[in-house]
């Protein structure tokens, strides 16, 4: 009996274990000693490159914050432009403000439209009340023609100012004023006896007054015409409240009607708003606070201007060395760095458009202390590394590298020396030990082994080699019987397809020729009649026309008929000859597809079989084969599929999937294949009704056909009870056969 030779185990190094050991250290320092070199070169990185990275996160910190500063300024933009949009749309077209049933209601509540001073009274209710504002009416007021119009634009504008103030809780007042100063509304809605307390008046008109100057800035000067030629919004600078809101900045809007200056729509934020963007411990180095063009500090990440009883400069706040510094060179520096001057840096940052800006400043002691914050946390990961690396390389050493080490210098003398004992390791190891001696052992039991075979291998071989030659001529004899078989079943094949082809086209061409023999017979009798009246002179005009009729009708069925046998003999021709023919042309498919469909339908019912193929669709190919194929497959799907079922139908699609591949789909809606026979269908002799006049060859023609004639691709999906596809893949243009 052959034994197959192992390979033999290379031969022990001649290094001592010591020698091994050494290597390995000196292995392992050049790997821990640049990792210790890239620490070190890593730490003075950091240090050199801490400063910059600091400074850059402050600078994106303070990026972060401009850009809420104008979001919010945007916000407040948002809701005049819209409150702007309502009051002069009512200026303009008082029926788009409130309806008269609105003001039915209200004047029941004692909201009046007109009269001087307070509009809208006590009596509101409270759902009503949290809705509206105030409206101010001044007695010189009363005489004005625009005040009814102003009143229905101001009153129609609550509702805006009140959903945008739910939304918005950092707006205090919202509000407009007449051109005249003599007319206001407020929102939320304030007594009038609380606006004469909060300004210090003890009427309407001199209240009015104080309400105009607007802390001092008195936004209907401010936004006319004069003052404001481009009909922007303006920001105010800050002021305290006259209503006790504390400090607050103004945003106003001018209105104008038909180019008519109307008055300014506005809304007061607190500053408040502005500080909660600045909170000291969102910084992450220095201070920041947003100062307008003029020196007023708005807000601060201290809180230093809610806290102080009037406004702050910006002198208030910063160290003196910057106070030295102009505003305007503090503000203006450049947008991508800070500058620097003495022992601070600074930098400005402008805050919708160049109206406010955004400073951020700190001192080089305080950058120097949060670097050095930064470097103390590295170098403590750094040390936990080179920690971590030390006990990595000991444990490696201790646990792994001594014990393979000696296991080296131990599979070195077992192998010329299979009984050595194994050294004393730890017992992780000892299996790994005890196995390498057991292999030597078998090695050697192994070899011995050999060495005896070895004399008996030269005549194994020559035995199995005569055996193999034996057998090799019996399997070539099989298989040349096996082709025969082959060969006579595939002829078989072809023959009774064929008898069964020219059965069917007999019996078909039997009913046209049949109604032809008697139709000829019915004009023959015809005109036999018509003879006999001409004899015998006793032919009528409606004989004749009868004739004439009958002959006409009669010649019309006669060549219906002939003209169906002779279509019906034109496509057996085509595909007999294509079938007969492995001549390679060019054909359209449709056409090709159509003659087998009219071919096979004398075999079955035409309305069985139906054809969905484009036309111009040509190929280079073998019509020949690709229609045999196609017989194969109907034929199929008649003998399998519809087993016992007149019902049937098979289709034949195709369609173009690239400029080289069309695909080609047979599908039926019987019975299906099971599943366990789906990957055998192709096969030789296999078939399901072996002894019932089935061979088993017709698919695996059809697989050949199509991977070598065709060079395609053949695939089926099939499922128990819906019917079965035959998908094929045919390239436009066949491949060139070997004569």
């Amino acid at each position: 009996m052959h034994t197959p030779s192992s390979p033999a185990i290379a031969p022990a190094s001649g290094r001592p274990l010591r020698r091994l050991q050494r290597q390995f250290v000196l292995s392992l320092l050049a790997m821990v000693l640049p990792v210790l070199a890239g620490l070190w070169y890593y730490q003075q990185h950091t240090e050199a490159a801490g400063e910059a990275r600091l400074l850059a996160l402050t600078q994106a910190r303070a990026e972060q914050q401009r850009l809420s500063f104008e979001q919010l300024t945007e916000v407040a933009t948002s809701h005049l432009q819209r409150l702007g949009q309502q009051m002069t749309d009512v200026l303009q077209k008082p029926a788009l403000g409130w309806s008269p049933a609105v003001w039915q209601e209200l004047s029941s509540q004692g909201v009046r439209r007109s009269g001087s001073g307070a509009l809208i009274g006590e009596k509101l209710k409270p759902w009503w009340r949290e809705r509206l504002g105030e409206a101010l009416v001044a007695p010189q007021a009363l005489s004005q023609p625009q005040l009814a119009r102003e009143v229905d634009a101001a009153m129609s504008a609550f509702a805006l100012m009140h959903a945008t103030h739910q939304a918005h809780p950092f707006f205090q007042w919202s509000y407009y004023y007449s051109p005249r100063e003599d007319f206001s509304s407020i929102y939320p809605h304030i007594a009038e006896p609380e606006l004469w307390q909060a300004t210090g008046t003890k009427d309407t008109a001199s209240m009015l007054k104080v309400v105009f100057d607007a802390g001092g800035t008195r936004p209907v000067q401010l936004m006319s015409p004069t003052r404001n030629p481009n009909r922007e919004m303006r920001w105010t600078t800050p002021y305290y409240d006259a209503g006790g809101k504390g400090a607050m900045v103004s945003l106003l809007h001018p209105l104008y009607v038909e180019q008519q200056y109307a008055g300014v729509v506005g809304t007061d934020v607190t500053l408040k708003m502005f500080a909660n963007v600045l909170r000291h411990e969102q910084n992450l180095l220095g201070h920041a606070l947003v100062v307008d063009s003029v020196g007023n500090v708005l807000a601060d990440d201290e809180g230093m201007v809610l806290n102080a009883k009037d406004i702050l400069k910006l002198g208030d706040i910063l160290p003196a060395d910057l106070r030295q510094i102009p505003l305007a060179s503090l503000v203006a520096g450049k947008r991508s760095s800070f500058q620097q001057a003495g022992n601070w840096y600074w930098l400005g940052l402008p805050v919708k458009g160049k109206q406010w800006h955004l400073l951020v400043y700190f001192s080089a002691l305080e950058l120097q202390q949060a670097n050095a914050r930064t470097q103390q946390a590295t170098s403590l990961v750094m040390v936990g590394l080179l920690a971590l690396l030390l006990c990595a390389a000991w444990a490696i050493s201790y646990f792994f590298a001594w014990p393979a080490l000696r296991l080296v210098d131990f599979v070195g003398r077992v192998q010329n020396a299979p009984d050595s004992e194994a050294p004393s390791v730890s017992r992780a190891w000892q299996d790994s030990f005890h196995q390498v001696a057991a292999t030597a052992r078998e090695r050697a039991s192994y070899l011995h082994a050999v060495t005896h075979h070895a004399e008996h291998l030269e005549e194994t071989v020559a035995q199995r080699t005569r055996e193999l030659v034996e057998a090799n001529a019996v399997l070539q004899d099989t298989i040349a019987q096996l082709k025969a078989t082959q060969r006579m079943l595939v002829e078989s094949e072809k023959m009774a397809a064929l008898g069964n082809l020219v059965a069917g086209v007999a019996h078909e061409l039997n009913t046209p020729i049949g109604v032809g023999v008697t139709m000829g017979s019915t004009l023959q009798e015809k005109n036999r009649e018509l003879a006999e009246q001409l004899s015998q002179q006793t032919l009528r005009k409606a004989a004749l026309t009868e004739y004439v009729e009958v002959t006409e009708q009669g010649l019309q069925i006669l060549m219906r008929n002939l003209q169906q046998a002779a279509q019906l003999v034109s496509s057996f021709k085509q595909v007999a000859v294509d079938q007969t023919s492995d001549q390679r042309r060019r054909f359209e498919l449709a056409e090709s597809v159509q003659q087998v469909m009219q071919t096979m339908s004398v075999l079955y019912s035409a309305e069985r079989l139906s054809s969905e193929v484009p036309a111009e669709l040509w190929l280079d190919s073998y019509p020949g084969a690709l229609a045999q194929v196609l017989n194969n497959l109907i034929a199929n799907a008649e003998n399998h599929a519809f087993a016992g079922r007149d019902d049937g139908r098979v289709t034949v699609t195709a369609r173009r999937v690239s400029p080289s591949e069309l695909e080609m789909v047979v599908a039926d809606n019987g019975c299906g294949i099971p599943a366990e026979h789906l990957s055998r269908i192709f096969e030789p002799f296999f078939t399901t009704k072996l002894g019932q006049g089935g061979s088993g060859l017709g698919l695996n023609i059809v697989y050949n056909i199509v991977h070598s004639v065709l060079g395609g691709d053949i695939r089926v999906e099939s499922t128990l009870g819906e019917g079965t596809r035959f998908i094929l893949r045919l390239p436009v243009a066949a491949p060139q056969r070997a004569h």
